[in-house]
């Protein structure tokens, strides 16, 4: 039985979530709901939930306050917002799981499902922390970004990344040290989760930083070599937004 609490300061949304919550699941127990910060932090420190179902706004309140109470979260986040925002950016950033109002069931089961499957582990407060990492940090190259791999977690500093490449449903990360990451998410994830730091897709199979981009080859049907020498292609479709995006047009 998986023990959940609910945050939210609309009475009605709590009340929503928990009926489809208890309408279409038997393996789960609501242990309580909270409308505002201190509540909540009393309750869940008292009824210790595995899953906290955490509104991102609420009033002049948010969840991110809440959870930097924790001196450790020791529970499974998921956090709920009722439309896409700059804090959903930070989130997936840092691979926090989120739902968008209203909910459907299919999420809600597949939520339950990753869950159940993997236990709190020291990687999910390393998450938590780094989402405040990046929202406090105004300088764009200290902020990490949280690669989910086949054996746990990677935490990279963007500006670490010299280019990217999809490899089937995956994603190849290419760094500056030559070290070499493989995502468990596809390119366009990536893609939309780096958009403001500098990145662009020059081929359906490659994102490059183009912070890193050492010369632009306008020869065999042209290409960039990036400063560890690698040499990636450009697509024709993409070729002429590419060189406005650089001002080289």
């Amino acid at each position: 039985m998986l023990k959940v609490f609910l945050v939210d300061d609309e009475q009605k949304a709590l009340e929503t979530l928990s009926k489809a919550l208890l309408t279409f699941f038997t393996n789960i127990e609501i242990l309580g709901t909270a409308t505002n910060v201190d509540d909540a932090y009393e309750q869940i420190t008292l009824l210790k939930p595995e899953l906290v179902f955490l509104d991102i706004e609420m009033g002049n309140e948010s969840g991110f306050q809440l959870l930097e109470k924790f001196n450790a979260v020791n529970f499974h986040v998921v956090f709920v917002t009722a439309h896409e925002e700059f804090a959903l950016k930070a989130i997936k950033f840092s691979a926090l799981d989120y739902i968008i109002k209203p909910a459907s069931i299919s999420e809600l089961k597949e939520l339950f499902k990753k869950v159940e499957e993997k236990p709190v582990e020291k990687s999910d407060h390393l998450k938590v922390q780094q989402l405040f990492g990046n929202f406090l940090s105004p300088n764009k190259n200290e902020h990490k970004i949280t690669l989910p791999i086949p054996s746990g977690y990677e935490f990279i500093k963007v500006e670490q990344i010299l280019y990217l490449r999809a490899s089937g449903s995956y994603t190849d990360f290419f760094l500056k040290d030559n070290e070499k990451f493989t995502a468990t998410k596809n390119l366009k994830h990536f893609e939309g989760i780096l958009d403001g730091y500098g990145f662009f897709r020059i081929h359906n199979s490659t994102l490059i930083n183009t912070k890193y981009i050492k010369q632009i080859q306008k020869s065999a049907g042209g290409y960039v070599v990036m400063e560890n020498g690698d040499e990636l292609s450009i697509s024709k479709s993409r070729k002429d937004e590419f060189m406005k995006a650089l001002s080289l047009s």
